[in-house]
């Protein structure tokens, strides 16, 4: 039985170790751009040489909280697994390394790229890979 997914789930699963990148400027980006147009609809819409662009920045406002919307909560997410495997990578005890040891696991494949390299050759400088 074959899983049928959208076009975007596929294309997103194929964006694995890039996805951080991916939401990271998504987020920011998304970010700035509704900042751009709320100050545009907030202050300038009454100026004579602004006036034109109102329309403009609610589109730009709709669609940039949109796209906010969707890819910041994701960001948070990898920003969460970041922060776990540098606190895992951070334990000096080799018995609490052990015991977090599936942490960091999940937290490195969850983010590919070269995360998982980076964890297999820490565990390994703590003779803890087999």
């Amino acid at each position: 039985m074959t899983e049928s997914t959208s076009f975007l789930g596929r294309w997103w699963a194929k964006q694995h170790g890039r996805q951080y990148a991916i939401t990271a400027v998504t987020s920011g980006a998304s970010g700035l751009l509704l900042v751009a147009c709320a100050y545009q609809l907030l202050f300038l819409q009454d100026h004579a040489e602004w006036n034109d662009f109102t329309g403009i920045a609610i589109t730009g406002a709709v669609v940039s909280l949109i796209l906010f919307l969707v890819a910041f909560p994701e960001f948070l997410r990898f920003k969460g697994h970041v922060a776990m495997l540098e606190e895992v990578m951070a334990i000096q005890s080799t018995s609490e390394l052990r015991r977090r040891k599936a942490d960091g696991v999940l937290a490195a494949e969850a983010l590919g790229a070269g995360h998982l390299e980076h964890w297999n050759a820490f565990l390994e400088s703590k003779g803890l890979r087999r």
